[in-house]
């Protein structure tokens, strides 16, 4: 029981030193200097609202014409990037 009481007060004065460290203005300063904003990743969310739309066109016709197979299709639509990282996250 000692012990472990031990090693959690040294695992939260790691931690606690970690985050003064992340928190402090060097890092702020390093990450401002570091970071650049053209390698952020715009086309993927482009591609998102396109499938979303597209996501809602499928669930209003469904609705519209009461077709449980165009409700399911709306939902694969929605749900097929995420079908793409769970392949990238079981390949690893």
């Amino acid at each position: 029981w000692e012990e472990r009481q031990k090693t959690r007060q040294l695992e939260m004065e790691a931690v606690s030193k970690a985050l003064a460290v992340l928190s402090g203005d060097d890092a702020h300063d390093l990450f401002t200097r570091t970071f650049n904003p053209a390698l952020l990743q715009r086309e993927s969310s482009v591609r998102s609202q396109h499938r979303e739309q597209a996501s809602r066109v499928l669930s209003a016709a469904a609705a519209k014409v009461h077709s449980p197979r165009l409700a399911t299709l709306a939902y694969q639509v929605k749900l097929d990037a995420f079908t793409r990282v769970k392949k990238a996250i079981d390949d690893m």
